[in-house]
């Protein structure tokens, strides 16, 4: 496992600190920017010697960083659950987002096992054909998925419990069509734990309920996914427009990658006092310290 960091746009004189040293600037991707100086898009692995030496040249700058998780498939194999992250996105026309959104605010949002309810979408407006093979996520702001006919057909037979298929909707009419289907799930999930990568938000203002970032992956306590369904989602509101994330089983992974179906990428789900979550642990231990005595700071 390795946390990966990348810095965020900072002050013209640091970046020139950091552009004048040839072996940074070339692990950090410098490049030429005209009011900054140089941006350095490209991550690096925060156990290394970047992040010292860069925190060195800030001098007590406050900078921040961009955040990702590297797991090998040893960690993958040693996981019994996984969180599903999106490779794949399908644009909604404007009237399609439109109808959404409107399906959206005519449902309340759901009370879960957690401090934070969400909301379970029933309805998605997609004017476009899924590709057969692909699972999608629907536009930048939805949280949902969507399946091909090929996914759907095979999902249907491939024993995996704990979700259901929906008509993907034309916007023009509210009818059903057959170019893909809107992936449901049945079940919510208990409360994942909170350690120090997780904090609060309030993105729609102090007045309104918080909504949870994490940096890191996610915690359950030892035993608590034992009776979850192969497809489930998280009792909080992690996704985009306070959507719960997808928690599969280790056998649905399996079948995803064997079937194959594109546009999921799987990263660990840790229990509590394993050797991953231990792991785990230390390595944010030691990098969000790090940050915090620089003044630094990292961007869910």
């Amino acid at each position: 496992m390795k946390i990966m960091l990348a810095l965020r746009p900072c002050s013209p004189g640091l970046a020139q600190r950091l552009g004048a040293d040839e072996a940074l600037a070339r692990t950090l991707g410098a490049k030429a920017h005209p009011a900054l100086g140089f941006l350095f898009p490209k991550f690096f692995d925060a156990s290394g010697p970047v992040l010292p030496r860069l925190l060195e040249l800030a001098d007590g700058e406050p900078v921040s960083f961009l955040r990702d998780l590297q797991c090998s498939p040893a960690d993958l194999a040693a996981s019994s659950r996984l969180e599903a992250l999106c490779r794949s996105t399908i644009a909604q026309t404007r009237a399609d987002s439109k109808a959404t959104m409107a399906a959206y605010h005519s449902d309340s949002l759901h009370p879960t096992a957690s401090r934070w309810s969400v909301r379970l979408p029933q309805k998605i407006f997609l004017s476009k054909p899924v590709a057969g093979s692909a699972i999608s996520h629907v536009d930048d702001w939805t949280g949902e998925y969507v399946v091909g006919p090929q996914v759907a057909q095979a999902l249907r037979g491939s024993g995996l419990t704990g979700f259901e298929l929906r008509p993907l909707l034309h916007a023009d009419t509210g009818s059903g069509h057959e170019g893909g289907h809107h992936l449901v799930a049945r079940e919510l999930l208990p409360a994942a734990l909170e350690d120090q990568t997780v904090f609060e938000t309030f993105d729609d203002g102090p007045r309104q309920p918080s909504t949870p970032r994490r940096y890191g992956l996610l915690t359950y306590a030892a035993g608590a996914l034992e009776s979850s369904p192969d497809l489930a989602r998280t009792a909080e509101p992690w996704g985009a427009w306070r959507t719960p994330l997808w928690i599969v089983h280790q056998r649905a992974r399996q079948w995803f990658e064997a079937a194959p179906v594109k546009g999921w990428k799987f990263q660990p789900v840790l229990e509590q006092g394993s050797r991953l979550h231990a792991e785990h642990t230390q390595r944010w231990d030691e990098v969000l310290g790090r940050l915090r005595e620089a003044g630094a700071s990292v961007l869910a």
